[in-house]
């Protein structure tokens, strides 16, 4: 049975170099390695690969083989976060939710087949990098030799799918039942007041199904790196102004209030709507974050050669939503297929507007998003 392994520790480049020569002496397990259809790895006690088969070299843009052995999965794949502890991949606090480590370490730690959901963020792609997979991880013995097969299914078009299913099924079900409920309504209704209120709430409830449509719609261009920014002068106090105006009365704003801070007097040359799908989202999560008669406020300061923009409220996120808050599929909501919102949020700012997402959270000063958005975009942006 595999043992627990040093999350830490590994073995030197001479030591990989033996053990994977014992590993390509077992002809049929080099064959079979091939022979799966997915991205798939050997890997030594330590996570280190030993070898790797053509779908994912294929898959990751691999050119060179050899560059990857010793490598442990994050580094080889390229995560954002595999640097950024002592030693490595599976180092770094973002690393203790990993669905990966976790499907590696559990097949490790108990000699059986392991299979977790993992969501990583890399540096390339125009979704922003996001990997939606499904890691199994399952342990061989060869010999002498104990490896762990690691097997990356891409599973973004099944959460993907999830995601619109909920949206159709659940978001624009209640906004066309809300819509159905309030037309009939008005069939029978024959006061002039109360005909002139339907129909502004007939209005309002076909522009939210429009938005939520169109966010999707929006969203899917930007992954596949088809959006065009359509860029503009937007002077921050006006557009700040309309923002709250848009989102004061939102329905997740009800017992709660939206306030303007500081804002400073400069222009920005961006795209208006995206950088009102970035902010109204991180406005949205506020809100629903924010219990009855809470506060959320948003300003804008001037960061010299950018305007930050930054939205706050007074709660604080748990350790573990903070790790994962920018992941394709990951969701602070109820329900499978939930979410998006973060995820939008960093992909719109950073591919798009040329700009930087970040936050901070604690018990002690609350939840603060900043945008920083360049005054003039940047080249490619």
């Amino acid at each position: 049975m595999l043992g627990p392994t040093d999350l830490i520790a590994r073995l030197g480049p001479h030591e990989v170099a033996r053990e994977r020569e014992r590993l390509l002496a077992e002809q049929a397990a080099m064959v079979a390695l091939e022979a799966i259809p997915d991205p798939a790895m050997v890997l030594n006690v330590q996570r280190q690969i030993l070898a790797v088969n053509q779908a994912l070299l294929s898959s990751f843009r691999v050119e060179d083989l050899m560059a990857l052995l010793g490598m442990r999965p994050g580094e080889a794949v390229g995560c954002r976060h595999a640097d950024e502890g002592p030693g490595g991949c599976g180092t770094s606090p973002a690393c203790t939710v990993c669905g990966a480590l976790r499907a590696m370490l559990e097949c490790l730690q108990s000699g059986r087949p392991a299979c977790q959901e993992a969501r990583l963020s890399t540096s390339g792609g125009a979704d922003g990098g996001a990997l939606d997979l499904r890691v199994y991880a399952t342990p061989l013995r060869l010999h002498n030799l104990e490896v762990v097969l690691v097997t990356l299914r891409d599973i973004s078009d099944e959460l993907r799918r999830r995601v619109l299913e909920r949206l159709f099924f659940h978001d624009v079900m209640n906004t066309a039942g809300g819509l159905h409920g309030v037309a009939g309504n008005l069939l029978r209704e024959q006061d002039p007041l109360a005909l002139r209120s339907g129909h502004q709430t007939v209005y309002r409830l076909s522009e939210r199904m429009i938005e939520e449509i169109a966010a999707q719609r929006q969203l899917a261009s930007a992954e596949h790196g088809e959006l065009e920014p359509q860029p503009e002068a937007v002077f921050v106090p006006v557009f700040l102004h309309e923002l709250r105006g848009l989102y004061r009365h939102h329905e997740v704003a009800v017992g709660r209030q939206l306030q303007m801070g500081r804002s400073c007097l400069r222009e920005l040359w961006t795209d208006p709507l995206l950088l009102r799908r970035v902010l109204g989202n991180l406005l949205k999560n506020a809100l629903e974050a924010t219990g009855e008669g809470g506060v959320v406020t948003v300003s804008a300061e001037d960061g010299h050669h950018e305007v930050v923009f930054r939205v706050h409220n007074a709660g604080a996120m748990p350790l573990e939503v903070q790790q994962q808050i920018f992941q394709r599929s990951f969701s602070t909501k109820e329900g499978a297929g939930r979410g998006l919102g973060s995820y939008s949020v960093r992909l719109f700012t950073e591919r798009y507007l040329g700009g930087q997402v970040s936050f901070s959270s604690t018990p002690a000063e609350g939840t603060t998003f900043s945008v920083a958005i360049p005054i003039r975009p940047r080249d490619g942006c």
